[in-house]
C-alpha cells in the first residue's frame, strides 16, 4: 500500500507531522482540569485529535496515490479498399458489389469481436472510415501504404488486408512502397485479369506549347485485343471541326500501333484536341476509346537581342543555347551595325559592351528608361568604368587590358533560381573565362551565382551575379569564353544540358518581371476532373496593401460558350472563390471589382482535365496482389474464400493482445475520502466531548 504512496518530501518529514500531531493533542489533553471525564475516554479523544492533526499536517507534504490500471488491447486489423472506377469497370462477373458489401458486414462483424477494425479507403487519397463507393478516377497504392506505415507505427497491427483489383496507376510500384511494412498483408483479388476484346487509346504523345500558324506533330498510341480483321476509324477534333481522320486495319489480336497527325496551330489561347476511335465491333469499355489533350497556342515568343562589340564565339553559343528553348527567338547584332527598335525586345545582351569604340549611352539610356532587362558580358573590350556606372550591384577597380583566368565557385547561398547539383558539378568543372584583372567590390543589393575560382585559389570576387533596381533586373558574366564552356559540355557529357540550363535559368530570371497590377486572380493553370477547382484574387489599393473589403464578381464561360457567374468571398487578406467540379475543358473567365472610384479587371483561362486513367487498363493485376501478400507473410484470396479471413487471421500465433499499464497519480487532499475521514474525526471528537459536557 505505502509503495503507492509518493510525498514530494523525504520520508523523515513524516516524523515531524507526527509531533506535530502529539504536540497539539498533548497540549489539549494532557492535565488539562477542565475535562471531566474518565481516562480512557480522554485517550479517545487525544487519539482522534491526534490523527485528525496529523492527517492534516502530512497534507502539507504534497502526497500522491499512484494508481496502475491495466488496459488490455486487442490486435488492429487495418482493411483497405481499392475505392477507384476500374473495380466496377470490367466485366468480372464473379464481383457484385451489393454482393460484396453485403458480405464484407458479415466478416466485419466477426472480425471485430477479437480485433480493432481501421477501415480505409484509397483512390487519389487514402481516407479514413469512408464506405466504399468506387468513383475514384485514380487508384494510387502508394498513398495508402505509405498512410499506413505511417500512422501506426508503435501500434498493436495484426494485419492489413487489401481488397482491389490490383491496378494502380498513380505512384511507384506498391511491392515497393510495402517494402517498410512489418506487419502481415493480406490481399483480396478481385476484378478481371482476362483480356477482354477492346480497342483504346493507349497513349498520345505531343507538345503541350505550340505557336500560332505552326505545324506540330501529335503522335497517338492504339492498342486492341481480340478485335482481329475488325476496323476502327482515329479522329482528331480541334478548333470546332474535325482536323484529323485515319482508317485502322486490325491485323492481330494483340495490336498496337503509332499513328502521326501534323496538324496547324490555328487559334491563339488553350486548345482542347478531342481523339476518338471508333469501331462496330464489341467491346468491354468504350471509355477509353476517348481522350482529350491540351495544348497553349501562343502568338510570339519573347526575343532576345545578342548585341555585340564584334564577332565573337560567344555569341553563337548563346544564340544557339536561348533557341533551345521554344519561347525564345535570338538575334545577334553588332553595335556599329545596330538597326533593331529596342523597344521589339524582352531581353538584351550586350557582349563586350559599352567599350571605348562604341560607348552606346544613349542606347543604355533608352534600355533603362524602357525598364529592359540587361545581361552584360565583360571581355577585353569592355569598358570598366562604364559598365560601373550602369551597372549598380558591382564595381570593378580594373587595370587597363590585364586580364587574367577565373573558374566558377558556384555560392551556396543563392537563391534567385534553383541549379541541379549534377549541373552545378559539371558547371565548377567546366574551363575558365578570361575576367579584367582588378578589384571587385559587390554592393548590398547584389545577387552572386558564382565566385571566381583563380589559380584553384577561391575568392570572393563575383563572377556571375544579379541586380535589381525598381524591378528592372540586370546580370553580368564578368569574363568572355563561353563558347569553350558549351563544347565542354558536349565533349565531356556528350550533351549540352548543364550549359543550356545554365543560360535559361538566367534568362528567365531577367525576364521576370514584377507584376504591379492592383488586381489579379491566381489559378493553378489546369486542374484534375476529380479535384475541386478553386480560384483565388489579390486586391491592392494604391499604396500596394492588400484589401479584401470590396466585392469581386466573376464571370466564367465554358467551350459551349455558357456563362456562368459567381461572387469571391473574402479569405485572410485575399479572395477565394470554390467553383466546385468541372466539367473537362477550357474555361475563360472574367473578373471585376470596384475600389473607389477605379475599375479592376482581370481575365484569362484554365483547364479542367479527365485523365481517364482508370478506363485505360481494364486487366486486374492479381500477380502483384499476390506478391504483395506473399513477401509479407500473407495470403490472397478470391472474393468467394473471405469467409475464411478470420479463421486464416485466428490460426496465426502472432495477433495477440497487448496488455500494458496505465499509472495516474492522484493528489491525496483532492481525494473526498481523505476530506470525509479528517471531518469525520473532527466530529466524533466534537460529539463525544459535547456528550460529557468537556465544553
Amino acid at each position: 500500500m505505502f509503495s503507492n504512496l509518493i510525498i514530494s518530501y523525504p520520508w523523515w518529514t513524516v516524523i515531524p507531522v507526527l509531533f506535530a500531531g502529539l504536540i497539539y493533542a498533548g497540549l489539549l489533553y494532557y492535565r488539562n482540569k477542565s475535562n471531566k471525564i474518565g481516562f480512557g475516554w480522554i485517550a479517545v479523544l487525544f487519539t482522534l485529535r491526534f490523527l485528525a492533526v496529523s492527517l492534516l499536517a502530512f497534507l502539507l507534504l504534497s502526497p500522491f496515490i499512484r494508481n496502475k490500471k491495466k488496459i488490455i488491447e486487442k490486435p488492429i486489423v487495418i482493411l483497405g479498399f481499392d475505392n477507384s472506377m476500374s473495380m466496377t469497370m470490367g466485366k468480372d462477373t464473379t464481383f457484385s458489389y451489393p454482393d460484396f458489401l453485403l458480405n464484407l458486414d458479415k466478416i466485419s462483424t466477426e472480425l471485430s469481436k477479437k480485433y480493432n477494425l481501421d477501415k480505409w479507403a484509397f483512390a487519389e487519397n487514402a481516407t479514413l472510415d469512408i464506405a466504399p463507393d468506387f468513383t475514384g478516377e485514380v487508384s494510387d497504392y502508394t498513398q495508402m501504404l505509405r498512410q499506413v506505415n505511417e500512422n501506426y507505427k508503435g501500434a498493436n497491427v495484426g494485419a492489413l488486408v487489401v481488397f482491389g483489383d490490383g491496378i494502380y496507376n498513380r505512384g511507384i510500384d506498391p511491392l515497393y512502397a510495402a517494402t517498410e511494412i512489418k506487419f502481415p498483408i493480406y490481399t483480396l483479388a478481385l476484378g478481371d485479369t482476362s483480356v477482354n476484346r477492346d480497342l483504346k487509346i493507349n497513349d498520345v504523345r505531343f507538345n503541350s506549347l505550340v505557336y500560332l500558324g505552326d505545324q506540330f506533330p501529335i503522335e497517338i498510341n492504339v492498342n486492341a485485343f481480340g478485335l482481329k480483321n475488325e476496323n476502327a476509324t482515329l479522329k482528331i477534333f480541334a478548333f470546332g471541326k474535325e482536323v484529323g481522320r485515319k482508317s485502322i486495319q486490325i491485323g492481330n489480336n494483340y495490336f498496337n500501333k503509332s499513328f502521326q497527325f501534323n496538324l496547324k496551330a490555328e487559334r491563339q489561347g488553350s486548345q482542347r484536341f478531342r481523339i476518338s476511335i471508333e469501331t462496330n465491333a464489341e467491346e468491354v469499355s468504350k471509355e477509353n476509346n476517348q481522350r482529350s489533350i491540351f495544348i497553349e497556342v501562343l502568338n510570339n515568343r519573347k526575343k532576345v537581342l545578342i548585341l555585340a562589340h564584334a564577332p565573337h564565339p560567344d555569341l553563337g553559343a548563346l544564340k544557339e543555347s536561348i533557341e533551345q528553348s521554344k519561347n525564345y527567338i535570338a538575334e545577334i547584332q553588332y553595335a556599329n551595325k545596330l538597326k533593331a527598335k529596342i523597344s521589339d525586345y524582352d531581353l538584351v545582351i550586350l557582349h563586350q559592351l559599352p567599350s571605348k569604340t562604341y560607348p552606346i549611352n544613349a542606347l543604355l539610356t533608352n534600355l533603362e528608361k524602357q525598364e529592359i532587362p540587361v545581361l552584360f558580358v565583360l571581355g577585353k573590350q569592355s569598358s570598366i568604368s562604364s559598365f560601373n556606372k550602369n551597372f549598380g550591384g558591382l564595381s570593378i577597380q580594373s587595370t587597363i587590358g590585364k586580364i587574367e583566368e577565373a573558374r566558377a565557385n558556384l555560392n551556396p547561398s543563392f537563391s534567385l533560381f534553383t541549379f541541379s547539383p549534377e549541373h552545378k558539378q559539371q558547371l565548377e568543372n567546366f574551363p575558365p573565362l578570361k575576367v579584367p584583372l582588378g578589384n571587385y567590390k559587390v554592393s548590398q543589393g547584389a545577387s552572386v551565382f558564382a565566385f571566381q575560382e583563380i589559380n584553384r585559389i577561391s575568392t570572393d570576387f563575383p563572377l556571375i551575379a544579379f541586380t535589381n533596381n525598381s524591378g528592372r533586373r540586370t546580370g553580368v558574366i564578368t569574363g568572355e569564353g563561353l563558347w569553350l564552356w558549351r563544347i565542354h559540355n558536349y565533349l565531356t557529357e556528350g550533351n549540352t544540358a548543364a550549359f543550356h540550363a545554365f543560360i535559361d535559368k538566367i534568362v528567365q530570371l531577367l525576364m521576370a518581371r514584377k507584376d504591379k497590377r492592383h488586381f489579379r486572380v491566381i489559378t493553378k493553370g489546369t486542374y484534375p476532373s476529380y479535384q475541386n477547382v478553386v480560384v483565388s484574387a489579390e486586391l491592392y489599393n494604391q499604396s500596394y496593401e492588400p484589401v479584401n473589403e470590396v466585392d469581386v464578381n466573376l464571370k466564367l464561360t465554358n467551350e459551349e460558350g455558357e456563362q456562368f457567374n459567381y461572387a469571391f468571398s473574402a479569405y485572410d487578406k485575399s479572395y477565394q472563390l470554390d467553383l466546385k467540379h468541372l466539367e473537362e475543358g477550357v474555361y475563360r473567365y472574367q473578373a471585376q471589382t470596384k475600389m473607389g472610384s477605379k475599375n479592376y479587371s482581370a481575365k484569362g483561362e484554365f483547364i479542367v482535365s479527365s485523365q481517364s486513367l482508370e478506363s485505360r487498363n481494364l486487366q486486374a493485376n492479381h500477380r502483384m496482389l499476390y506478391r504483395l501478400a506473399d513477401e509479407h507473410d500473407g495470403k490472397m484470396l478470391y472474393p468467394d474464400e473471405i469467409k475464411t479471413l478470420p479463421a486464416l487471421l485466428s490460426e496465426r500465433g502472432d495477433l495477440k493482445s497487448r496488455v500494458y499499464y496505465e499509472e495516474h497519480f492522484s493528489a491525496l487532499h483532492s481525494l473526498p475520502a481523505i476530506l470525509l475521514i479528517i471531518l469525520g474525526l473532527l466530529s466524533l471528537e466534537w460529539f463525544l466531548r459535547k456528550y460529557f459536557g468537556s465544553y
